[in-house]
């Protein structure tokens, strides 16, 4: 009973992710070719015509895709038991784009976020602990402490998350407007962005104690 409980509750997450990625892929498609008139770009007209800023935004929504997918992968007992080679693979993949792109260019984004100061501090620190976690998950691997590898991961892949849980409160968010005069775009704007990735955190972290506290009680 228990064994179909748990593949069932892994299909919903399955189908529930792949309609957040597809959703988030058709977001991004939207962005090329560039426009300055498109969706978001129209509320940054300060900063979309610097090519600095344009050649991070691009960066950013290329590669986070890449770490959705790539991270995704990390957690399939599937491909990390039958085809370890591929589960590495895609691993080096999520740290290198993590690292090495979809983090820098975050941080460029961040310090122009929309919201004001509220939001940049937000984005600021969601980049840090992204970079921190996913550090730490590289670290704890090279040391072959996987325990330690797989809670670090967890943490990292939640925040890798938040791009998809940003927009689910923004949904969210936008359906209660109504009820609640005080609630203007840019509330909702710095609403979501903090909880697009705490929430995301205090799961990660109760996932990880569960697992712990499961593993010490059997």
């Amino acid at each position: 009973m228990w064994k179909i409980l748990n593949r069932f509750s892994q299909l919903i997450i399955i189908l529930v992710f792949g309609y957040l990625s597809w959703l988030m892929l058709k977001i991004c498609l939207n962005y090329f070719p560039w426009s300055d008139s498109t969706n978001f770009l129209v509320l940054k007209q300060d900063v979309v015509h610097s090519q600095p800023w344009r050649f991070a935004f691009q960066t950013h929504v290329i590669t986070s895709s890449l770490v959705l997918l790539a991270g995704f992968t990390q957690f399939s007992h599937s491909i990390r038991n039958n085809t370890p080679r591929l589960h590495r693979y895609a691993g080096w993949l999520y740290i290198i784009s993590t690292l090495g792109a979809a983090l820098p260019s975050g941080f460029i984004l961040a310090i122009s976020a929309n919201g004001g100061l509220s939001t940049q501090i937000c984005f600021v620190i969601l980049g840090l602990l992204w970079g921190t976690s996913t550090l730490f998950a590289l670290y704890y691997a090279f040391q072959k402490k996987w325990i330690a590898h797989r809670n670090w991961m967890i943490r990292s892949f939640a925040l890798t998350l938040s791009a998809l849980s940003l927009r689910t409160w923004k949904l969210a968010l936008y359906q209660i407007q109504p009820y609640w005069d005080w609630l203007t775009p840019i509330h909702i704007y710095q609403l979501e962005a903090w909880l697009g990735w705490t929430i995301n955190v205090l799961i990660a972290e109760m996932v990880i104690y569960w697992r712990t506290f499961r593993k010490k009680a059997f």
